[in-house]
Formats: C-alpha cells, structure tokens, sequence
C-alpha cells in the first residue's frame, strides 16, 4: 500500500486559519475576544514567543506558568524528538514505557522523602482529583467514614468538579458549589487582608484559628487538608509567611489530618526552594506535582504519596486493595521523556540555588512599583510577582469594578511586546528560569511603561 502524502500544516496560512468563530477560549469574556482577537503565535525561543506577523513577546508568565526553561529548549525538544523515533504511546496496565519508568527515579531522586510513591496522571486538576480520591479511599481501607476535605479561602486546586469542590474563589466556583459540592473552607492567609486584622511581620498565623476550629468541629468527618503551600497563585499571587505553613502542618499533625500539599504552580523551583514546603521544612503526606515538570512542552502531572498511604493500597486481588484510577495518556512516553529532560536541567542548574541572585535582583527591582499610588501591594517570593493596584492606597480600598486598570495594562504591554496577565486587580509575573537579569529589567520597564500609561489615562473615571 502507497504510504499517504504527509500534509504541510506550515507557510503561508489560509484565510480559515485566522477566522475565530469556532474557537471557545478558556478563562476569556466573549466580548473581549470579539474586540481584541487572539493573537496567533508561530514559535518561541527562549523567554519570547513570535506572532504570525513576526512581532516578539517576552513571556512574563511562562505561558501559564508551565516553561520554567523557556521556549523551545534544545534539550528538551532533542528529548521528545529521540523518543518519537521509538514508541509515542503505552499503556500503563502491565506494561510501562522506558522514560516513564526512568521519570520515577529521576523525580523519586529529588523528593523531599526518597521512600514516596509516585502516580502519573495527565495534568494539574488531575493530581488534585486523584489525591482526594486517594485520601478517602484510605480511610475507607482503614474502616473510617471521613468524607470531607478543608481548603483555605482563595485557594485554587483545579476545573474538575472534585477539585473545584476544594477552591475558592467565587467567580470560578461559586456556581458550582451551590449546584455540586462545597467543601470546608478556613481563611485566606492574605496578608495584604490579613482575616485575622494582624501585620504578617509580628503575627503567630492567626489566620489559621480558623482552621483549627474547623478541626475542632468536624476532625472525624475529614478526610484531609489541601493548601497551595507559600503562594495562593490563581487569587492574585498571595505569598504568605513560612510560619503560616508550619501552623496549617502542626494543626493538621495535632489532629491527625492528612496533608495534600498542592505543589503543581510553586514546586519544582519556582519558590526558590525546590518545593515551596521546604520553606517551612515539613514533607506533606500527599503532594501534586504538574505544570513545569515537562517544562511546558506536554501534559503530565505526578501524585506523590508517603509510604504509609501506599501500604494502604498494598494488597492481592481478594483484599479489594487497589486504587481503580488511570486516564487513557497516564505516563506517556513522549511527556516522561520531556519530564526527565526537564529534570535533568533543574538537576544539572543546580535549580534552585544558582536562581538566587536573579531572585534577589527581581525582587528588589519590584520594590519601584509602589511609586506608584494605585499600587497597594507588592510581593514577591522566588520567582513570583505580583503587583496589587487599590483606589486608595491607605485604606485598602478597591478599584471600581469596571476599571479593569489591570486588565487595560496587560492588554497596553502587549503593543510594547510584553505578555503579562491580570487577576482581579492584580498583575502578576512567573518568568521563566533561564531569564537575564538584563531581560528581567526590560520586562520590567516595560510593565512601568504600560502601567504609567494606563494610569494616566483612566485616572480620571476612578
């Protein structure tokens, strides 16, 4: 049989290729895309990526927080193209491929607990969704009825119904708690807002007298606690102190509450600490592993469990102890291939130690935005950043509801050749590793200009 003619996706584009009327996207008003269309990206080398028409971008955010080591890595890419030569898809049930296989030792490696069990799944909601469902099914194993699971306010653990069940933030979740599930919820440790009225210098992580409460309350009904550990990324970047973390750790080891740290934005590196609960020098029960691990190039994500669940799990075909859980691309070759590459790079960076002088630099550089008196906040931690805009500086207050001055200055940076996104009133930054210090001040200028500009223009109707 003639083998078919391979088709030439490349080149000059028809006309179809730039009609948007088919496309829903994600996290996108209707109206917004309608008046300012997506711009259709060709290639990306390094911290940039390039539109149709030839026009650079640095790309601030790491395209959603996911290339930690840019775009288009060398290593990375010979990676994948030296495992499309050999099998591009296995089925993990009685067979596992080679990569995937090697990823569990490279990543088994650099664990906080050598002795972890490490489950493959496709993506972050997907971590999240297969440690719930591993925290249950454990008490279940042990004879204890717990169905329920503490989050903190604010938190953001995924789309998926179970993992929307444990987040917070109302324009995302609010639907869908009042028509699926709604979990228990302590207060944000947002310090710019501190729930608890206290300064995050002097303070003993009041914040957290709620969850303790909650324990108090419900302790034999919870299944377990979930936090995203240092940072609550998708409510605006809210870094915390290390001494609120060790308390969400102590409260859940007082009470005997497994702990499910949410890892998937600000492990890996991106904390300045190779996970962001090294910061308080405690190992979770259960930690979720996703977005940088392939270094942006596929879709993959690790559950990683402590010794004691597994043992849980252990058993032959008459014990019923087995966790009935697996997706269709569950430890894909070619995204285990990207993920060792990206964990060779993190490993032979010496990542995150060789980071801290560009941290130190990025830091100290964001400290210019409160020159600014829209800017209420700005907080920093590793390799994040994000600038909080207010009306009024001295009372907190909030911007009007349709300023959207965020969303104006990211939309304005893009014809300076900069992507940067909003959430809420805030403006975020995630770069990736491999940023100069010189490309980082750029980035940075051209916030200022954006922001400057913006401000100037809207100042008037605020």
């Amino acid at each position: 049989m003639e083998a078919p003619r391979a088709m030439n996706y490349s080149g000059s584009a028809p006309v179809p290729e730039y009609d948007f009327s088919r496309l829903w996207m994600p996290f996108t008003y209707h109206r917004d895309m309608v008046e300012s269309p997506p711009i259709v990206i060709e290639k990306g080398s390094g911290i940039y990526i390039y539109d149709t028409e030839g026009r650079g971008y640095i790309d601030a955010i790491g395209s959603w927080w996911v290339s930690i080591f840019g775009h288009c890595n060398p290593v990375i890419d010979a990676a994948i193209r030296d495992q499309l030569d050999k099998i591009e898809h296995v089925m993990m049930a009685g067979f596992v491929s080679k990569p995937a296989l090697l990823l569990s030792h490279r990543l088994g490696d650099i664990l906080p607990d050598k002795s972890m069990r490490i489950f493959y799944s496709d993506d972050g909601s997907t971590s999240v969704e297969v440690a719930l469902k591993i925290a249950l099914q454990y008490h279940a194993l042990r004879g204890r009825n717990r169905s329920e699971f503490v989050a903190l306010d604010g938190g953001y653990h995924g789309d998926t119904l179970g993992a929307m069940s444990v987040g917070s933030i109302p324009q995302y979740h609010t639907i869908f708690h009042d028509t699926f599930k709604k979990q228990n919820f302590a207060d944000s440790p947002y310090c710019y807002r501190c729930p608890a009225g206290c300064n995050s210098s002097t303070c003993n992580a009041e914040c957290m007298d709620s969850l303790k409460k909650i324990f108090e309350e419900k302790n034999e009904k919870i299944a377990g606690c979930i936090f995203e550990p240092m940072v609550q990324g998708a409510s605006g970047m809210r870094v915390y102190p290390d001494k609120v973390l060790r308390r969400i750790f102590d409260l859940c080891s007082e009470y005997n509450i497994i702990t499910i740290a949410d890892e998937v934005a600000m492990g890996l590196g991106r904390t300045g600490k190779m996970f962001a609960c090294d910061h308080a020098g405690r190992i979770p029960d259960i930690m979720c592993l996703a977005k940088g691990l392939t270094g942006g190039y596929l879709p993959l994500s690790a559950t990683v469990v402590k010794d004691f669940i597994f043992h849980e799990f252990s058993g032959d075909y008459r014990s019923g102890k087995i966790f009935n859980h697996g997706h269709t691309f569950t430890g894909n070759p070619l995204a285990a291939a990207a993920a060792c590459a990206s964990l060779e790079l993190i490993t032979s960076y010496n990542i995150p130690a060789s980071m801290q002088g560009t941290i130190n630099h990025f830091a100290l550089k964001m400290k210019e935005f409160l020159d600014y008196d829209l800017v209420g906040d700005v907080r920093t931690l590793g390799m994040v950043g994000a600038i909080e805009l207010v009306k009024n500086r001295n009372t907190k207050e909030k911007l009007p509801p349709d300023s959207r001055i965020a969303y104006k200055t990211c939309m304005k940076a893009l014809n300076y050749g900069l992507l940067i996104r909003p959430l809420g009133d805030v403006i975020y930054f995630m770069p990736p590793y491999i940023i100069t210090d010189e490309q980082m001040d750029n980035m940075l200028y051209l916030t200022h200009k954006a922001l400057k500009e913006t401000i100037d223009a809207e100042r008037s109707s605020l």
